[in-house]
Parts: structure tokens; sequence; C-alpha cells
């Protein structure tokens, strides 16, 4: 799916509060990254997305991306050249492609991160949009539900209405506590899940042609209506089932990635990656 960028892309959640403005730190990013190249998502000498996609597909600021970049090119896994023919290239010594062994390692861990994220998220996000719906402003209340009508054109305009439809349900609960939880959970979280989709075959979440403005819609609509009324129980359990929706299809991409279930990486050292960022 073509996507049209602005020529930057702020940190996730530029319109918010302080407590959902902590970007992820470089470090984080390079560890996504170092983590995709390692699981065959960049084959040696293949050049990784501009800085701008980079950030558009992981939801961080430019900058940051070009300090994890830097990084990664003091580790000695990728070389950088200017110019226009130039960028980011995974280095293409003999040791370059990671062991199976190597590989194998670092999907288990990546699994059992985003697990644990979401178990997580399980665990705060439900009770937010109980007390959202029990206690937030009557105009909280209605901004989610016009969100669900706002443009939704690919997966990277997905994610962003995502986080901000989940970041405002957090700040209605009236809990800066569980707000701020909230915001890291996500923001830490979808910088390593995020990198699964780059360079790797999205149509097993969402097949080609599907209305991503309709999927959001579809996703978010229970919970907006629920807290809208009011209805404490009801929003906790659409949260919870949405997120349970979430978990079920960063698993089944993790199973695409595994050796023997389906892995894309023969595909991986194309030169057109899918770089739209997921829920």
């Amino acid at each position: 799916m073509g996507t049209d960028r602005p020529a930057d892309v702020p940190d996730a959640a530029e319109d918010l509060g302080p407590a959902e403005q902590r970007a992820p730190s470089h470090a984080v990013v390079a560890d996504a990254l170092r983590t995709r190249i390692t699981l065959g998502g960049f084959a040696p000498g293949a050049r990784l997305p501009t800085e701008r996609d980079l950030a558009a597909a992981l939801g961080v600021g430019r900058n940051t991306v070009r300090q994890a970049l830097r990084q990664l090119a003091d580790e000695g896994l990728v070389v950088t050249t200017p110019g226009r023919a130039g960028g980011t290239r995974v280095r293409t010594a003999d040791d370059a492609t990671a062991a199976p062994s190597v590989q194998a390692e670092a999907l288990a861990e990546l699994r059992a991160s985003l697990r644990d994220y979401m178990e997580y998220r399980a665990a705060i996000e439900p009770l937010a949009a109980r007390l959202a719906a029990e206690r937030g402003p009557t105009a909280a209340r209605r901004a989610l539900v016009r969100m669900l009508d706002e443009e939704v054109t690919d997966l990277t305009s997905y994610h962003r209405m995502d986080s901000r439809f989940h970041l405002a349900v957090a700040a209605a609960a009236g809990n800066e506590v569980l707000r701020e939880a909230v915001s890291r959970a996500r923001t830490e979280m979808f910088v390593g899940g995020n990198s699964l989709w780059l360079q790797t075959d999205w149509g097993v979440v969402y097949p080609e042609g599907r209305d991503l403005a309709q999927v959001f819609r579809e996703e978010h609509l229970a919970t907006a209506l629920a807290v809208l009324a009011g209805d404490g129980a009801a929003a906790e359990a659409s949260m919870r089932r949405h997120l349970e929706e979430a978990a079920t299809q960063f698993t089944a991409l993790l199973d695409r990635l595994t050796p023997g279930r389906g892995s894309d990486a023969a595909q991986a050292g194309t030169e057109a990656p899918a770089l739209d960022a997921r829920d």
C-alpha cells in the first residue's frame, strides 16, 4: 500500500500532555532495528528505509531514528553513505547474517516482550476504559466517538489514530498514574511491534484492499459507545476484547517470521518494504 508521508514525523502523541510525550529513546529504536536485522528483515547489503519512513513506521521522531542508526553504525552492523545514491545499508561481511540459533533467540525474546506488554496493557487499559465511562468529562467521552470518523488511509494513519484513541481513553479516566502507565506501555511496545512490519507481508493481518478506516471504526466503536453511555462494565469488557484481538494479530505475524511456520525470510531482501505501522 503506497503512502504519502510528511517531510518529518514528530514523536508520538505530539498534541498530548507531558505524560504522553515521552518518546522512546534511540536505544529502544536501535534494539528494535537490530532485532529486525537479526531476524532477516534486512538482508546483508540491503538498504534500510529512509529516516523519514522509519520514523513513520516506528512512530518516533527522525532525530531518534538518526541516533539509533548512528549507534548501529558504531556497532558495525550498518554502513551509512552520503549522497542521493547513498543511504544506510546492512553491512555485507560474512558474519552479517545471524546464525539460525541467534535468530531463534531473538524471535523468542521479541515474542516474550510483546506478550509481556500485551498482558500489562490488558491489566491497565480495561480499567482505564471503565473509569473513563464512569467519571470522564462529557466532552472527552464525546470526543472518542468523533475520532471514529477521522481519516484513516493506511496503516501509518491507523497507528496514529489508534494511539490517539487509547491515550484519550486513558486521559478521560482522570488518573495521572494510570494515564502515564498506558502511554509508556504503548510507546515502548510499538517500537518493537511495528518493526515487525518492516519488509514483512502485513497482509497476514489485513488483506490488501481492506478499508482501514472501517477497520478502525469497527475495532473501537463498542468501547467508544460504552464510554459515552457511562457504562463502565461494557467499556471494560470491550477494551479487553479489543486487546485480545490485537494480541492474536501480533502472534500471527510472529508465527509468519518463525522458521517452518510461513517465514518471509526469503522475501527479506526486497527493496520495496511495506512500511506502514500497525496498532
